[in-house]
């Protein structure tokens, strides 16, 4: 019997983290899955985008399409031209592409144009906001592929009301997994990491912020600096997203200065953003992954949007969504003032055995299909 040949498809931090547990699992069935991993560049600084693969152990990628930043249609596009001359040599019996990004979506319309079976880890999600990049991402990637892979049952379900339940299962959120294999590593560091930083437990905010709708608009993103001036007591860290810094710039903060309240560093690398989490006092975000992660790690959460993917974590407020930067002073007053660390809350997220349930449906779905 032949191998299965899989190609995965990655661009961007949360793809990185939610695909290492199927890598490793993967790896370790050298003998019945050939692997093949292609780097789009969408993340292309070291800060976002090596240093993951460094800490998650992930093997090199066999190509880099390099296609950098730009707009919404220049990157979706360049990776469909630049994939489709690979796929077409590699020949794989399924591709995986996991998450929402445009390098998710770019790669399945190529490889479901070219006739190859797509496989999307993360399907299902749904915030109901089509103004957002991720939600077209998404929905689309959904409607083409051919394996739906449900992280939870809300997920699932919205798979379902699209009529689409007949290609998916509900796996459980490799993202749990991820966290599993990382959580040691982080416990490790998180002392002389918040030495270094001169934090102390729950006496600081964490911060990240990256969307377009709150960085891309000057006038908004002033009213969120602002805010954030205004925070209570609490000391700020905020690792600056590439994208965030430019916009920052552009408006004449000075991120290179140490700051009394807001402290902006560097991005961090996994290891050391789940540290930094998990010892915060609250998280303020955009990001849909660290809403989850919040929740998984108890850290309540402020989230700057109107909507979620991730309804889930709404739960015993562990998570309350504000839209107004004038709220997040608030907001983060009352999250500070939660303690939801030893609360019992139940975890729609799965077990951290997705990776195992994906890699045993993908060898009876494709292999069955192939042979």
């Amino acid at each position: 019997m032949s191998r299965m040949r899989v190609l995965m498809v990655l661009g961007a931090r949360p793809q990185f983290i939610k695909s290492a547990p199927l890598i490793r699992q993967f790896l370790s069935r050298c003998k019945r899955i050939s692997l093949n991993i292609v780097h789009s560049g969408q993340h292309y600084d070291r800060e976002m985008s090596q240093v993951f693969f460094s800490q998650l152990e992930l093997p090199p990628p066999a190509l880099n399409l390099n296609v950098g930043s730009g707009t919404q249609v220049y990157q979706t596009a360049t990776i469909m031209l630049r994939l489709a001359g690979f796929l077409k040599d590699s020949k794989p019996d399924v591709v995986i592409v996991p998450g929402d990004t445009n390098t998710t979506l770019a790669a399945a319309v190529a490889a479901a144009k070219l006739g190859y079976r797509v496989a999307h880890l993360e399907a299902g999600l749904r915030s109901g906001d089509m103004s957002m990049p991720e939600e077209i991402n998404r929905r689309l990637t959904d409607h083409c592929s051919t394996l739906l892979f449900a992280p939870t049952r809300t997920a699932l379900q919205n798979l379902t009301n699209e009529e689409l339940a007949r290609n998916a299962w509900l796996t459980g959120d490799t993202m749990v997994d991820a966290m599993r294999i990382a959580t040691p590593k982080a416990k490790e560091i998180e002392k002389s990491l918040l030495q270094s930083m001169q934090l102390e437990t729950t006496a600081y905010v964490l911060v990240t912020l990256h969307r377009p709708s709150n960085v891309d608009e000057p006038t908004r993103l002033r009213e969120i600096v602002r805010s954030l001036q205004k925070t209570g007591q609490s000391k700020l860290i905020f690792p600056v997203h590439p994208r965030t810094r430019e916009r920052l710039l552009a408006l004449g903060v000075n991120i290179t200065r140490d700051r009394s309240r807001v402290c902006y560093v560097p991005p961090q690398g996994y290891i050391e953003t789940l540290a930094l989490l998990k010892n915060a006092m609250c998280l303020l975000t955009d990001s849909g992954g660290m809403q989850k992660e919040a929740y998984l790690l108890r850290t309540p959460c402020v989230t700057l949007r109107s909507t979620t993917e991730w309804p889930e974590t709404l739960k015993k407020q562990a998570n309350r969504l504000i839209n107004d930067p004038c709220m997040i002073p608030a907001a983060i007053a009352r999250a500070g003032s939660l303690d939801i660390r030893h609360e019992h809350f139940s975890n729609p997220f799965g077990n951290g055995a997705a990776a195992q349930k994906v890699t045993r449906i993908l060898e009876d779905e494709v292999t069955s299909g192939t042979n």
